[in-house]
């Protein structure tokens, strides 16, 4: 029995097996072992209506080895992992330490098994040649602790180190959020109503300010917690289709003209945009969108040369 448990957590686990090494490790048989691939493939067969699924132990013929197929942990088709590690790459917000757990992680979980060389020689060059952010700070567990502040609407305390000046700053924030943009992470908060720097403006200000995570060198709970009714609660993801470069302001809305050529890339980075007019001879279109803030909009529309004209903003 405990070899039989033993062979099926291995199994479990997504770790292959074969006959020859479990008969060399308990002394037994290698017909033995059939036996208990014969238990545990009718275990397989019990579960069925629980799990929804036909799981069944499959060889794998060029090897000899011996999985549960589909995997009862959950895994990525290698496709699907080498999205995620492309995305990372991308990002470049992580340490070069933080991303090779997270790579070695997601080729531990490829499916099929014989991917996961493949996938390995694929990221490779572009791990070898990962270039990390210059504040070289492990983030992951901070994200996490800080996501947990948010979900529990707890008020912090932070020291923040301010990018004007260097200086370390205490500030008393509620915070509503988690942004990644240009390479960074964002807490999104508002002033509390206690920070003893903040004016009244920007304690009743209706847009969170953006803290770079890096920045923040430490943060704890006070002990109490803000209310913020369900119906009203800030969404990350209404906030981000409306935010450039974590530029911040009053809710704007923004109107220009835009070429043809360049409007499917105007569409993509605006998330709130629709086209008001199309010209006649096709060239272009009058576009709107809804932004906070004029500064990282007009940045960006201004970087498209001129493929974008006549900008125009108006305060909602």
């Amino acid at each position: 029995m405990d070899r039989t448990l033993y062979i099926y957590s291995r199994l479990a686990a997504g770790k292959p097996v074969t006959k020859r090494e479990l008969a060399d490790r308990f002394g037994v048989s290698e017909r033995t072992i059939q036996r208990d691939f014969r238990d545990i493939r009718d275990l397989l067969a019990e579960e069925r209506p629980e799990w929804g699924l036909d799981r069944t132990l499959v060889l794998n013929k060029d090897d000899g080895t011996i999985t549960i197929q589909p995997p009862i942990v959950s895994s990525f088709t290698s496709s699907e992992a080498y999205t995620i590690a492309k995305i990372l790459f991308e990002s470049r917000s992580l340490t070069k330490k933080e991303l090779d757990t997270l790579l070695r992680k997601l080729e531990d979980c490829c499916f099929p098994l014989s991917d996961r060389k493949r996938m390995r020689d694929l990221i490779l060059n572009e791990q070898a040649l990962y270039v990390e952010p210059r504040h070289h700070q492990e983030l992951i567990h901070r994200l996490w602790e800080m996501g947990r502040m948010v979900a529990q609407q707890q008020v912090l305390e932070m020291e923040y180190r301010r990018h004007s000046d260097g200086r370390t700053v205490r500030r008393l924030v509620k915070p509503v959020g988690i942004l990644s943009d240009s390479y960074y992470f964002y807490i999104l908060a508002y002033f509390d109503e206690q920070d003893e720097v903040a004016t009244r403006k920007q304690v009743r200000q209706k847009f969170p300010i953006g803290y770079r995570l890096d920045r923040i060198v430490a943060f704890r709970p006070v002990g109490r917690h803000f209310e913020a009714p369900y119906a009203k609660r800030f969404k990350e993801g209404e906030f981000r289709k409306r935010v450039q470069f974590m530029f911040t302001g009053d809710l704007t809305e923004v109107s220009f003209w835009c070429a043809s050529s360049a409007l499917e890339a105007v569409l993509d980075r605006l998330p709130t945009a629709r086209v008001v007019k199309q010209d006649k001879d096709g060239e272009g279109a009058w576009v709107s969108a809804e932004v906070y803030g004029e500064q990282g909009v007009s940045m960006w529309l201004k970087s498209q040369g001129s493929l974008v004209k006549k900008i125009k903003f108006k305060k909602k």
